[in-house]
């Protein structure tokens, strides 16, 4: 009976000192450990998420700067536009010859005197004659002038309803 007690007492100490080490946390930390494993890696997955979120944030805000950006130009142009008499459809007025112009050369100090809104007479007074003109449409005409400059200088004037609508040059002198 003294063998049979001895493993009876053994199995008892076993169980009671596994019950201490688990009210101590050793059981807990093991095993917790894997818990924090677990943890760790959805909080870095979560971190990266929100990274990822932050740079498309960024990335929106950029463009919506952008779009902000393209949409002042166009509403001072408007504005412009406006200002100088407008440029409807009804509107009509003297856009020039549709010729081959008279060979007159524009100097960038003529190109820098012509503003928005100015009439074709008024044009074709500082520059001195009639340009090309590249296309013809309903109550609009885009001319040619060729420039005193580099090979291939040039400004190119768009019309309409006989008011200077846009301007553009490239190489005068």
């Amino acid at each position: 009976m003294k063998h049979l007690m001895k493993p009876s007492l053994g199995g008892a100490a076993l169980l009671l000192s596994l019950s201490v080490l688990s009210a101590c946390g050793s059981e807990v930390s093991s095993s917790g450990s894997a818990d924090n494993s677990g943890l760790e890696g959805r909080i870095a997955g979560l971190e990266k998420q929100l990274a990822s979120q932050g740079e498309k944030s960024v990335e929106q805000d950029e463009k919506i700067a952008a779009l902000e950006k393209k949409l002042e130009e166009l509403n001072s142009t408007v504005t412009a536009v406006n200002e100088a008499g407008g440029y409807g459809l009804a509107a009509s007025g003297d856009n020039g010859s549709a010729g081959k112009g008279d060979g007159v050369l524009i100097t960038f100090a003529q190109y820098e005197k012509l503003e928005v809104g100015m009439t074709y007479d008024e044009v074709k007074e500082i520059v001195g004659g009639e340009g090309e003109a590249l296309s013809e449409a309903e109550n609009s005409v885009v001319y040619n002038y060729k420039g005193s400059g580099d090979l291939g200088a040039n400004a190119i004037l768009a019309f309409h309803g006989g008011k200077l609508l846009t301007k553009a040059q490239s190489g005068l002198k």
